[in-house]
């Protein structure tokens, strides 16, 4: 580690003796004019733990999440925190039982539509980006019990908007990273599963039955897209801390570990059953010592993933130098899935590009979280989803979804160059 960190801050002062090594000037939206101009095809992991395309040619992906679309994490949102673990699942709870089934799909369909659109995708091609994230839930294809929410799948919103968003992101060379944040029955009892205080996936066959039958259905479907750079086969599995009662195993254990080794094969020959084409994508927390060795597994054309939040310097140099010996150790792709480093943001981002860490930021967009959390973000008076009738949710989500309602966080971008 000490070897490393002293290469790493030699690294950083060479940069800056170069003059690239300074946080570059901030600069206003109209200024970011990026065009993707490369020719896109199916990714896949080399003998050196790379991505390439069909060509050969390496590919690093840097991009954004764009989450709070398709799952609503309320501490970044417009609903108010009635409880400490309000989630995406309380929300529709209280809706449906005031408006019924027809009139939330609405209010979700209305948020939706217009959180994320064609203009969206085109800024983040402009801003420099590569590829997109997609925490999405299993909700946005199921009822709670884990049937279809239509009988067509053509029909069914979560493949429509998966669908959309693969038609414009191929138009704007943008890669898609397909992530499972909320599994049935939850992953962990965090509430950005999209309910908290679960975590019933490793333990109720049920749970793990349609985790399976939903991966398989998008492997499936998306086999031969090459705008999906890799399936995430679980956002944060383990993230129990703060928990306690029946399976709030916590992160790093053996028990989590063996839970969490145990599902990802499962899902992971599931979806090779079906896609033999697709990166699929493991993540590690807190550590990359949780993961499985690939090559005893038979696991092939893997991205192993790490969300680092760290802020202290040596910490963002020790988790970077962990994905770097994965690499090198097993071969696979690393991956940085999550990320937010604070005031030290821009020196991570040199060791990031340094040694072609794949990663995707978070977020896009927030409302009520503070300027740090997103590139545009959105102070608004939360509306009492317990009180306000229909017409004045509906409006209301439609009027603060645009991204035009938005500030732009150019000190935050002004990190990421």
């Amino acid at each position: 580690m000490k070897i490393f960190t002293s290469i790493s801050l030699i690294i950083s002062v060479l940069l800056s003796l170069l003059g690239i090594g300074k946080t570059p000037d901030v600069k206003p939206l109209a200024d970011y004019n990026h065009e993707n101009t490369y020719e896109m095809s199916m990714l896949s992991v080399n003998k050196n733990g790379k991505l390439v395309n069909e060509d050969g040619k390496k590919i690093v992906l840097n991009g954004v999440n764009i989450g709070n679309w398709l799952l609503w994490e309320t501490w970044m949102g417009f609903v108010p925190e009635y409880t400490n673990d309000w989630a995406h699942y309380d929300t529709l709870q209280v809706l449906t039982e005031r408006f019924g089934e027809e009139k939330t799909a609405e209010i979700e369909k209305t948020f939706m539509d217009n959180f994320i659109t064609e203009d969206d995708i085109a800024q983040i091609e402009k801003l420099g980006f590569n590829c997109v994230r997609v925490p999405f839930w299993y909700r946005n294809f199921m009822n709670e019990d884990g049937t279809w929410l239509t009988e067509n799948h053509n029909d069914n919103p979560g493949f429509k908007r998966i669908d959309w968003l693969i038609e414009i992101c191929e138009k704007y060379g943008i890669y898609i990273i397909l992530d499972m944040h909320g599994a049935p029955g939850g992953q962990s009892k965090n509430h950005s599963t999209g309910k908290a205080g679960r975590n019933e996936l490793y333990e109720v066959k049920e749970k793990m039955d349609a985790c399976v039958e939903l991966w398989t259905t998008i492997a499936e479907r998306y086999k031969d897209s090459y705008v999906v750079a890799a399936y995430d086969l679980l956002n944060e599995p383990q993230n129990n801390g703060g928990y306690s009662g029946d399976y709030s195993w916590e992160a790093g254990t053996p028990e989590a570990m063996a839970q969490t080794n145990k599902a990802y094969d499962i899902l992971y020959k599931a979806i090779r059953e079906v896609d033999e084409n697709h990166i699929i994508s493991f993540e590690g927390i807190w550590s990359t010592d949780v993961l499985p060795n690939p090559k005893e597994n038979g696991y092939e054309n893997v991205m192993y993933q790490l969300h680092i939040y760290d802020k202290d310097k040596n910490m963002i140099n020790y988790r970077v130098n962990e994905l770097r010996k994965i690499r090198k150790k097993w071969n696979v792709a690393v991956y940085n899935g999550e990320y937010n480093n604070g005031e030290n943001e821009h020196f991570a981002q040199m060791l990031y590009k340094f040694c072609d860490i794949n990663r995707t930021k978070w977020n896009y967009k927030t409302f009520n979280a503070g300027k740090q959390w997103g590139l545009f973000n959105q102070n608004v008076d939360r509306i009492d989803i317990k009180t306000a009738s229909y017409e004045e949710i509906i409006e209301f989500v439609k009027e603060i979804a645009l991204t035009d309602s938005f500030e732009f966080n150019d000190v935050e971008m002004s990190k990421l160059l």
